[in-house]
């Protein structure tokens, strides 16, 4: 009946990504593969990241894609990034770990597999990197965290 879960895959990434990107780049790790069972079925998708944006990078942007194709963003309005979710960091001068993440109910319609993403880049017109899983020092010490970021996607039927 509909509502049922059918299946899950979930994949968790425990090491760490940077890029100075000002494109959208994949985020290595953060990418899962589902073959829905019928062309009815929902498609549930969970994104949880923990990311930090060095001094000069301010605005973080990421987005969900379902095999290369973008998939809820934002409209388009001039200049501005279309993305599914993001953070920036001009309160704090880019010197906080955040967690933050994402969840989408998408209709693929079709019965081949699927491969959902997450990609992630920084301001345009920045300086700057952004991390995943770590800060921008990533000093050897015991005050210094590593983060796990999963991605779960869930096939419910119709």
């Amino acid at each position: 009946g509909g509502g049922k879960i059918l299946q899950v895959v979930s994949v968790t990434k425990t090491d760490t990504f940077s890029s100075a990107s000002d494109s959208f780049v994949d985020i290595t790790g953060v990418t899962v593969n589902i073959t829905p069972a019928a062309t009815s079925s929902k498609i549930l998708i969970w994104v949880d990241i923990v990311a930090f944006g060095s001094v000069a990078t301010y605005a973080h942007f990421f987005q969900l894609v379902r095999d290369s194709t973008a998939i809820a963003i934002g409209d388009s309005a001039g200049d501005r990034s279309q993305t599914t979710f993001g953070f920036d960091t001009y309160g704090d001068g880019g010197g906080a770990i955040i967690q933050c993440g994402f969840h989408h109910l998408d209709s693929p319609s079709t019965t081949s597999q699927v491969t959902y993403k997450l990609q992630g880049k920084r301001a345009h017109s920045s300086a700057g990197t952004f991390y995943i899983g770590r800060n921008d020092e990533d000093a050897d010490f015991d005050s210094t965290g590593r983060y796990p970021s999963t991605i779960t996607v869930m096939e419910v039927a119709s």
